[in-house]
């Protein structure tokens, strides 16, 4: 029973609170206008030489060596470098919600970059997804194709289906021994639910002005007509698929890779859906050698509701451990 009433306590208070908070949000929000979002650079390079730095007392090396390797350092992060890599990430899911930031990102490096000695290296990982979004996503990448920048791919996991729709635009593409690439397909599936609705005596009525505004339903009775229609679209989203890949890769053998299946590595390495079988860490350690190596990120702000909304769950997580209401698994 006391337990209970603290728990109520509790509620009571924390609604008070959220509605303090509330209040408190609404009239910032008023005086300030939201933020667009914040690019942040990072020399890559100057990262490595600090893991160096830190890791020379580790390897049991005396003051003058360690003193030796600082200056040798510091001589070498002087040495003209001609022209920059930069570097972007891109992890990819089903909706490419990450394709905000990759346009301001883009946008930036085109403001910036020197296309004579400048070069572009994407990090990329994804599955693919919805087709207007991913063809968004690999319009991104043609931009930093039409600025003049050479382009370079590191497959980190999968570039599948749209995913390799962004990374075929590119002038190099590196993949890991086990990264899955391709799946130059076409996907769609339509759960149907007019059986058992009429089993439950439920009409649904489906209206539409156009004869082919809506192929197939949810809801209402498909029809062959409307299954070969939407079979018919598929066809030519896949035939718009394979254009695309074969305008920056000409080579392919399309009648072997365009059949909707993914390959890795090695396999991927004889057709020629990719250039390189290895590390993009170490392609760009390579680099550094005659570049710098900046990273560019962009970040919109995370929304103050949803970092208090998470922010309140956790603290009633932990208020439910405490009376033994929720495991601690």
């Amino acid at each position: 029973m006391d337990a209970l009433i603290e728990l109520l306590s509790f509620t009571l208070k924390a609604a008070v609170i959220a509605a303090v908070v509330l209040v408190i949000v609404a009239s910032a929000s008023r005086q300030r206008p939201p933020s667009h979002g914040q690019l942040s650079v990072r020399d890559l390079a100057a990262r490595w030489r600090g893991y160096a730095d830190a890791l020379a007392g580790a390897r049991g090396l005396t003051r003058r060596q360690r003193s030796a390797l600082r200056k040798q350092a510091k001589a070498d992060a002087k040495v003209e470098r001609d022209g920059v890599v930069w570097v972007t990430n891109f992890s990819g899911d089903l909706r490419a919600s990450g394709l905000g930031c990759l346009r301001e990102t883009v946008s930036a490096i085109i403001a910036a970059a020197d296309p004579a000695t400048d070069q572009v290296c994407v990090r990329l990982k994804s599955p693919g997804g919805g087709v207007s979004d991913y063809g968004l996503a690999a319009n991104e990448m043609v931009r930093l194709k039409n600025a003049g920048l050479h382009v370079t791919v590191g497959v980190e996991g999968v570039a599948a289906s749209g995913g390799y729709m962004m990374a075929v635009v590119s002038d190099h593409i590196i993949a890991s021994p086990f990264s899955a690439v391709g799946s130059i397909g076409v996907v769609a599936q339509v759960p149907n639910f007019h059986r058992a609705l009429q089993k439950a005596d439920v009409d649904v009525e489906v209206m539409t002005a156009g004869k082919h505004k809506r192929t197939l339903t949810v809801f209402g009775e498909n029809t062959d007509e409307g299954r070969a229609k939407f079979r018919q679209d598929l066809e030519q989203i896949h035939a718009l698929f394979k254009e695309f890949v074969t305008r920056f890769r000409p080579s392919l053998d399309l009648d072997v890779v365009a059949d909707g299946g993914h390959w890795f590595g090695e396999d991927a390495l004889k057709l020629g859906l990719v250039d390189e079988i290895g590390s993009v860490d170490d392609y760009l350690m390579a680099c550094a050698k005659k570049r710098r190596i900046l990273q560019v990120e962009f970040k919109r702000p995370r929304n103050l509701g949803a970092r208090f909304g998470q922010s309140a769950a956790l603290g009633i997580r932990e208020f439910g451990k405490r009376l033994g209401l929720i495991s601690h698994g």
